[in-house]
């Protein structure tokens, strides 16, 4: 397999704010691997550094080739978000965009879910300022993304920006398929380390 550090791969990756940096290898492994009609959305490339996806955002796949002389590409540990997607509460330092607005934090994976000392802060890039999601104690069930799913925070941003993530205590988050207690009996706790969180 090719590696970003053997050779320069073909594509780069534009950031929401116009920025172009190179791929990690598990975006180049993303791109080499083929895709089945089964996995879902599949990687949305741009023919041109000016292209907006439908949601007219600039982000996207590019060719190296494509991106305007006058535009640096960079190498950054820095990894975007997105509302559409969740996130492991393993990916502390993920940036995203958020607009002003109230959101929904769910945890992914099942409905019987224990919070404990878990925590997520999101501070703004500008200013520094830090937003604690309020956990809630009216716990809707719902399915995302084909799995069950429950409210356990809400999120409340007062002015858009970009946030990065920070997880806490994420051990402390324990999430089981099921709610019914006599499936309790019998059910193993999901693998903690692979739990996901959406923000919606």
């Amino acid at each position: 397999m090719l590696r970003a550090k053997d050779k320069k791969f073909e594509f780069v990756y534009v950031e929401n704010d116009g920025t172009v940096r190179e791929l990690d290898e598990g975006e180049i492994e993303y791109l080499q691997t083929a895709f089945e009609p089964s996995d879902g959305e599949r990687p949305y490339i741009k023919s041109e550094y000016d292209q907006l996806t439908p949601d007219k955002k600039i982000r996207g796949f590019l060719h190296r080739s494509e991106v305007p002389k006058d535009i640096d590409i960079i190498k950054t540990d820095l990894r975007y978000a997105e509302t559409r997607f969740p996130i492991n509460i393993y990916d502390s330092g993920k940036a995203i965009e958020l607009q002003v607005g109230i959101y929904r934090v769910k945890v992914l994976g099942g409905w019987d879910v224990s919070v404990g000392e878990f925590a997520i802060e999101f501070k703004n890039r500008s200013n520094g300022k830090i937003i604690t999601p309020k956990i809630t104690n009216w716990r809707i069930q719902s399915y995302e993304f084909g799995e069950r799913a429950k409210k356990i925070m809400t999120l409340d941003i007062s002015e858009r920006g970009v946030y990065l993530i920070e997880f806490k205590n994420q051990t402390d988050l324990r999430v089981r398929r099921s709610n019914l207690f006599f499936m309790r009996l019998f059910e193993q706790e999901l693998p903690n380390e692979k739990l996901e969180i959406w923000i919606g």
